[in-house]
């Protein structure tokens, strides 16, 4: 007897309510896998997104504020294309140079606030640099203290307040009297003397500060910078200049709250045409903005601001965050 072998495929035979739920189990890894396509779409194109802003803040931050090397070829460029008088040309011509180890007050362009009726005078802030992990105070007026030797004195009852140090300036001047400069308003320029020097420290706020004689100053005056130079300008407010200003403030660019967008002009600088003076500040007493600031712009001919010189004053406590 003759046998046939032949190789028969058997079919699986799925019970109906395992084949359901091998279906509904197909089902969830087709959208589970679907899903994590369109999530990874999502957090690309917030990547994107946030890369974008990082791209337009940045340049937002280096048109605004150009490196020294832009900066002084802005520079050149307003003394080479413009009629500028002696003292505008030595102004614009110190600008370019680092000051990082000079006292405020013999800077080309200083700040000057007025934090109380009796506290008047130009500050200056703490420079640091990064050194073994660490960050380290190098300012110039720190190195005038240490000269001194009064860091010691300076203990837990004067914090928050400014401590004066009147002996300070009668040893780094001792065989001629106390320095004059050139204080400016939104109205005039007028000579101060420099009277004391003292020190104010905080959690949030840390400043150097070279006090005028109020004696001579009207509470009314809205005192915004000094410089040593007789500088020449012409006292005006350009409405303007000032729309310019407010509409290129990119508010979704700063990581913590300024005044720039109630930045106005108050002087041009003769000769230019696109050199400005601006500031922010309430007055008599600077202190009802977050950062009072004075500033001297320049605008190229797409009418981009661009600063030449900035400072203002962290009352907010931006360092604290």
């Amino acid at each position: 007897m003759l046998f046939s072998c032949s190789k028969t495929t058997k079919q699986k035979i799925i019970p109906p309510e395992i084949k359901s739920d091998l279906e509904t189990i197909d089902s969830i890894k087709k959208e589970v896998v679907l899903n994590k396509e369109v999530t990874t779409k999502n957090i690309d194109s917030i990547k994107t997104d946030t890369s974008n802003k990082i791209s337009e803040c940045e340049l937002y931050w280096s048109n605004r504020y150009p490196k020294d090397s832009i900066l002084n070829k802005i520079i050149d460029n307003i003394i080479n294309e413009n009629d500028l008088t002696k003292n505008n040309k030595e102004l614009l011509t110190e600008l370019k140079l680092n000051f990082n180890d000079t006292l405020v007050f013999e800077k080309p362009l200083s700040p000057i606030y007025r934090l109380s009726q009796e506290e008047i005078g130009i500050f200056s802030f703490p420079r640091y640099k990064y050194e073994n992990n660490s960050l380290i105070n190098v300012s110039k007026e720190l190195d005038l203290l240490k000269s001194f030797d009064t860091i010691k004195n300076n203990t837990i009852e004067h914090f928050g307040k400014v401590k004066f140090y009147p002996f300070v300036l009668d040893s780094l001047f001792p065989d001629r009297e106390n320095p004059f400069i050139y204080y400016y308003t939104d109205k005039e320029s007028k000579l101060s003397q420099i009277i004391n020097f003292g020190t104010y420290v905080d959690e949030c706020l840390e400043y150097f500060e070279f006090s005028l004689d109020n004696k001579k100053i009207d509470l009314k005056e809205k005192l915004l910078f000094s410089s040593p130079h007789n500088i020449d300008v012409t006292f005006k407010n350009y409405p303007k200049i000032d729309s310019i200003l407010k509409n290129q403030v990119k508010k979704d660019c700063l990581d913590c709250p300024n005044s720039d967008h109630f930045e106005k002009t108050f002087a041009l600088l003769d000769g230019t045409k696109n050199v400005y003076f601006v500031y922010a500040d309430t007055f008599p007493i600077n202190d009802k903005l977050d950062t009072p600031s004075r500033g001297l712009i320049y605008l190229d001919k797409s009418n981009t601001v661009k600063y030449i010189w900035h400072e203002a004053l962290d009352l907010f406590g931006c360092s604290c965050l």
